[in-house]
């Protein structure tokens, strides 16, 4: 329901909706962790990159890359799928693509969640020095 608002609100509703098909997807690290030469070092996570390509109204093609998290049902996407757009009939190599607003909430929800863990542990710990 937010979505829709905040999709109203910013014009995207009224942009013309196409389908984009997936031309490569590839998956990178970040984050490592772990300074053992003898061992890889551990991603602590996983994005998606991935090509999609469309047609405007003139069916000249366009095309952009965007980057999907794990969270994200677009990390799922492999080449050939398609995904549903929107782009800007007046420029229309600019699109939207409501899961990346999706994703990147999420995303930023979860960083939120982990570091209010994290200062609640560091507190409790604190704490617990002081106390003995």
């Amino acid at each position: 329901m937010l979505i829709e608002i905040w999709e109203h609100l910013r014009g995207y509703d009224k942009w013309t909706p196409a389908v984009a098909t997936v031309h490569s997807t590839e998956l990178s690290r970040f984050g490592e962790i772990g300074n053992d030469k003898s061992k890889p070092p551990l991603a602590l996570g996983w994005d998606s990159v991935c090509t999609i390509r469309w047609e405007d109204q003139n069916r000249v093609e366009h095309a952009a890359v965007f980057k999907a998290y794990e969270e994200s049902p677009l990390y799922q996407v492999v080449e050939g799928n398609t995904v549903d757009i929107r782009f800007n009939p007046s420029n229309p190599s600019e699109y939207y693509l409501r899961g990346l607003i999706e994703s990147g909430v999420t995303r930023t929800w979860r960083l939120m969640i982990y570091a209010v863990m994290l200062i609640v542990l560091g507190i409790v710990f604190i704490v617990f020095l002081l106390a003995h």
